[in-house]
């Protein structure tokens, strides 16, 4: 299919605020639309190979590692993630370039008819947006991320190559359900028939269940964490050093957090895995090159991100509770007399177990909100935290929150932002323009 502009959308602010605007319809959990999008777009999922990740955390991050490996093993290879931090076209990205404006002006202006006949979702029309530019930039592989769940995700459309769950935990209890046996479920969806699939660090219900699925799909599963590779050797404040398996070699991961050991840990068994079904080979060499330039290939960001010195400012894009609770280790790889958390989450999440956990941190927290029509209102989260109010405040915005917490700080201290993607977001666009 040509994508060639049908003169509605004159320009490409013009063509986002029009796909922005789509997340009116709200979430649409099923696959009705995106095949119906992708049929009328020639199925341009069809035309590269795929990498299929899903996970309530860490999908972000194996996504990243795998892309990167793929890229510095010298293949065309697509990125799929969602949301973004600061720029729409962070989502798509082809060897680490973004999506170009133009093609995604002219894809709109294509579809526009189908998009108001059909009355996909945003994250519908970004799926299949994205697909068409893998498919007109001939990229060889391609890793998705699901957006939502796994099973009815828009993304399960793809039949991949491999099929990987990172974490599963509680969250998006109003689509997924409300225990740990039926979220698994729905991720499990991911599993396609014949197709070899890998798993995180799990439960024994999650993986039980997943077993079960794949066992019904006669897809080999392998669990990451019955072998741990990794092994920490050094922590800096930008990231650890590592060693796989018995080999002394070191390895650097730019990004805090000991959690991220396991994602490192699950991207190896599915690149071994590709190497085993005659897909590419990602040498010990060319693994440590990729991780040197994953920020790079990937546009990984907002991972426990020290974006500032003096006081120190970071910012993590944790949004739910299995995130938050990493807050206390991630921080011991920093040095500073005392911390101030900026904390905002949206209205769906567990805020109420997010913020007793923050508690127990003993740590001053500023309840703020994003400029972004989901989020709790801190009047609402600043309730839960009872007697405990003298060490809790409110603002209502990440400006007059910044302001606050830089009152409360000094030279040797740290402020962190976290709770949401929408947070770190407004904060940045807020922060960049103080330099």
């Amino acid at each position: 299919m040509q994508y060639i502009a049908a003169g509605k959308f004159k320009t490409y602010k013009s063509a986002i605020e029009y796909l922005f605007g789509l997340e009116r319809a709200g979430i649409k959990y099923d696959l009705t639309n995106i095949s119906k999008l992708l049929k009328t777009a020639g199925n341009p999922h069809l035309n590269f190979k795929s990498i299929h990740i899903a996970g309530t955390n860490g999908k972000g991050s194996v996504s990243s590692i795998l892309n990167s490996a793929l890229i510095e093993s010298g293949i065309k290879t697509g990125l799929y993630t969602s949301p973004h931090i600061t720029d729409f076209r962070e989502r798509i990205l082809v060897n680490g370039k973004f999506i170009s404006k133009k093609f995604i002006t002219d894809f709109v202006n294509e579809m526009y008819s189908h998009i108001e006949k059909i009355k996909p979702s945003f994250f519908e029309v970004t799926t299949a947006l994205a697909f068409a530019y893998f498919s007109k930039m001939k990229t060889e592989y391609a890793v998705i991320e699901t957006g939502l769940g796994g099973r009815l995700d828009s993304t399960n459309i793809i039949t991949p190559v491999v099929s990987v769950i990172t974490g599963i935990s509680i969250d998006h209890t109003d689509y997924l359900g409300k225990s740990i046996s039926s979220i698994t479920a729905e991720k499990g969806g991911i599993i396609k028939k014949d197709i070899p699939a890998v798993a995180g660090k799990l439960t024994n219900v999650s993986k039980r269940i997943l077993s079960r699925i794949a066992s019904e799909k006669n897809s080999s599963i392998t669990f990451s964490d019955f072998n741990n590779l990794i092994r920490i050797t050094r922590r800096k404040e930008n990231g650890f050093y590592f060693t796989i398996e018995k080999n002394p070699a070191e390895y650097f991961f730019p990004v805090t957090g000991d959690y991220q050991s396991i994602n490192i840990n699950t991207a190896i068994y599915c690149l071994k895995i590709l190497k085993d079904n005659k897909g590419p080979d990602v040498g010990m060499r060319i693994f440590k090159k990729s991780l040197f330039r994953l920020v790079k290939n990937s546009h990984y960001r907002g991972r426990f991100e020290l974006i500032s010195k003096n006081p120190k400012v970071i910012i993590d894009i944790s949004h739910n509770l299995q995130g938050i609770e990493n807050i206390e280790n991630n921080l011991k790889y920093f040095k500073f007399n005392k911390a101030v958390i900026i904390f905002g989450m949206m209205n769906n999440k567990n805020y109420t177990g997010c913020i007793n956990e923050l508690k127990r941190l003993k740590h001053p927290v500023i309840f703020t909100k994003p400029d972004y029509k989901r989020a709790a209102e801190p009047e609402t989260l600043f309730s839960i935290t009872k007697k405990d109010s003298v060490k809790f405040a409110l603002r209502k915005n990440v400006k007059e929150a910044f302001e606050l917490a830089s009152s409360m700080t000094r030279k040797n201290d740290l402020i962190l932002v976290t709770g949401s993607f929408f947070l770190v977001s407004d904060f940045l666009r807020f922060f960049n323009q103080l330099k």
